[in-house]
């Protein structure tokens, strides 16, 4: 029994840990997203084998060897031939003859055969000495794929981190909503009271009671709203950084920010250190490259090699070994490889003409970018002062409202306005937020 006891606390502590929560900054998420994220592991792996493909091409520049092995074992010999295979009928008959009187004697056969079993075994090494710059090309072509998978995965990351810091506001955004409907209803809440104790007195109408429930009706679908998208947002958060939702809780709020100005470059400045710029740069290179390679196919080639080989085919076993030389030199494939060529440089006309157009829509992008930060920095002050006047004004209908000189749905009206006032503030501080990562990761700040 006791054993089961001790079993049993074990089996709750590991349960409480487990729901213990797991309380995460913005930066917090964004170092488990570049860790736990699938597509950043992919993009890694894309690296290695980028890496694999420079192993292979360097193995190019050490020398090839193989060695064969054969053994055979025909029913009948390759090679025979006798008497008998003479087409010459007389000279057949004298060769009869001579070997009727001296054959036998002689030890003579009338028939001989060759090469009915045996084995060979053979050993060669070659090594390129020139094969059109095609080693040296490829090679290059090689490593510009290991420069292009690590930059695929800077731009996957900046991918990474713009969801993740996005899916973090969203969620601060909304729970701050939540807040401020908490703030809300606490309002309502009082009215209800006052509201009862004045209907009681026959200083209120029943309209007014039914104005109320209707107010916190609405107030209770937007809560409903508002968690279900908090839990929707916090799933898509774990799934992006390998947490459990059901645990998270966010640390971070939508406080004071910098003025936009801190933080702006020139457009096409910025456009130039950007990852997919020189993406598009090595897509020039490598296309140069391919041209390298496709001009070395119709070059001259030498390489140089030796062999060694052993036999037993005949019926003494045999040895030998040769050193050689081969140049090969292409003569008929110069007219084919000229319209290759001239693929090669339609291909590398148009990488040029992508990245001058791509160059063009990253600097408009980056402008695009500056423009939505100065914009969301503008609704910023807007709706702080939007809602420094609703809460005056909020604070006025409520005196008056005691007082008795406007009514209930004045006040309900001006609540929902202090309301909407504190939602777009919120929202225009999430999206500044937003807005500027986007930035930063644009201009690489």
């Amino acid at each position: 029994m006791k054993k089961c006891l001790i079993i049993l606390a074990l089996l709750l502590s590991c349960t409480a840990r487990a729901q213990e929560p797991l309380r995460l900054s913005v930066q917090d998420c964004i170092d488990m997203a570049l860790e736990n994220n699938i597509e950043l592991k992919n993009s890694q792996l894309e690296i290695d084998k980028a890496r694999a493909t420079k192993n292979e091409a360097r193995a190019e520049y050490f020398p090839t060897i193989s060695a064969q092995a054969v053994a055979f074992d025909a029913l009948n010999p390759m090679f025979s031939f006798g008497i008998e295979d003479i087409d010459n009928a007389q000279l057949r008959q004298i060769l009869y003859t001579l070997y009727a009187e001296y054959g036998a004697n002689m030890g003579l056969e009338k028939e001989y055969s060759f090469i009915q079993n045996g084995v060979i075994l053979n050993a060669m090494a070659t090594e390129p000495i020139y094969a059109g710059g095609r080693i040296r090309n490829g090679n290059k072509l090689a490593k510009l794929g290991i420069e292009a998978a690590e930059l695929q995965e800077k731009v996957k990351e900046d991918e990474v981190r713009l969801q993740t810091e996005t899916l973090y506001w969203q969620i601060v955004a909304l729970q701050e909503k939540l807040t401020t409907l908490d703030q809300l209803d606490r309002l309502l809440d009082t009215l209800d009271k006052d509201l009862s104790g004045a209907i009681e007195a026959g200083l209120a109408m029943p309209t007014d009671q039914y104005k109320l429930k209707v107010k916190q009706n609405e107030s209770l679908l937007n809560r409903k709203k508002l968690t279900d998208g908090i839990t929707l947002l916090k799933m898509a958060l774990a799934q992006t950084i390998g947490a459990d939702w059901q645990t998270m809780t966010l640390t971070d709020t939508l406080g004071f920010e910098t003025e936009p100005a801190a933080y702006y470059h020139v457009a096409n400045e910025a456009v130039r250190s950007r990852n997919e710029s020189q993406l598009l740069d090595l897509s020039l290179r490598a296309e140069d490259l391919k041209k390298k390679m496709t001009l070395g196919e119709a070059l001259p080639s030498l390489l140089v090699g030796g062999s060694a080989n052993y036999h037993t085919v005949f019926d003494h076993p045999k040895t030998n070994a040769m050193i050689f030389a081969m140049l090969q030199i292409p003569i008929t494939d110069w007219h084919k490889t000229s319209y290759k060529l001239k693929k090669h440089d339609l291909d590398a006309e148009m990488a040029e003409n992508t990245r001058r157009d791509l160059t063009e829509k990253m600097e408009m992008q980056t402008n695009q970018a500056w423009f939505n930060l100065e914009q969301s920095w503008l609704r910023i002050g807007m709706a702080q002062t939007a809602l420094n006047d609703a809460e005056a004004n909020l604070k006025i209908t409520e005196d008056y409202y005691e007082a008795g000189l406007v009514a209930l749905s004045d006040v309900l009206e001006a609540q929902t306005l202090l309301k909407q006032s504190r939602d777009e503030l919120t929202d225009s501080r999430a999206a500044y937020r937003v807005n500027l990562v986007t930035y930063r990761q644009l201009t690489k700040d």
